[in-house]
């Protein structure tokens, strides 16, 4: 059974925007959409947020990648600089001793500290601080709930959430 629920031509009231067709899969692993539900986006998240909202979307779940869940957090476009990344982690829990080996180091390499030293508390906080950002940024958000789903490349599943 599917949980979409066609509006007509403007589109669907339940849709996922994803950054690659593996983070899609892994998304659909876990719940079921049919394919007319999904966008595959690599670029222009925040256009395809904003589309989605005024072609009559009621829910938008997001899946991807780690710099894409930071790029929805801090809402910005690109990839957003170290120090940035380091402040947004401290508000998710982070300590300064936590993110001090990564001072010289890939922002990219965080993500695998906190996945394989099972931190899936400051990613959930992630995914919920990228819904709440989406939500409060989006024209219509007060009608708009977003979900985001954060997706590690290496396992193709969805390892954290905002639900």
């Amino acid at each position: 059974m599917s949980l979409i629920c066609d509006t007509g031509p403007l589109g669907r009231h339940e849709i996922v925007i994803s950054e690659s067709l593996s983070t899609k899969e892994a998304h659909k692993a876990l719940f079921c959409f049919d394919d007319g539900a999904y966008q595959v986006v690599e670029e222009g998240l925040f256009d395809a947020l904003q589309k989605s909202a005024s072609d009559g979307a009621l829910k938008i779940h997001v899946s991807g990648g780690w710099e894409w869940m930071l790029c929805l957090a801090l809402w910005k476009e690109g990839r957003p600089a170290r120090g940035e990344v380091f402040f947004l982690l401290k508000t998710l829990g982070l300590s300064d001793d936590d993110l001090r080996p990564f001072t010289s180091s890939d922002c990219n390499d965080i993500f695998h500290y906190l996945y394989y030293g099972q931190r899936f508390d400051v990613l959930r906080r992630l995914c919920t601080k990228a819904k709440k950002a989406s939500e409060t940024k989006i024209v219509h958000a007060g009608s708009i709930r977003i979900n985001c789903h954060l997706v590690a490349e290496e396992t193709r599943q969805i390892v954290a959430s905002s639900l």
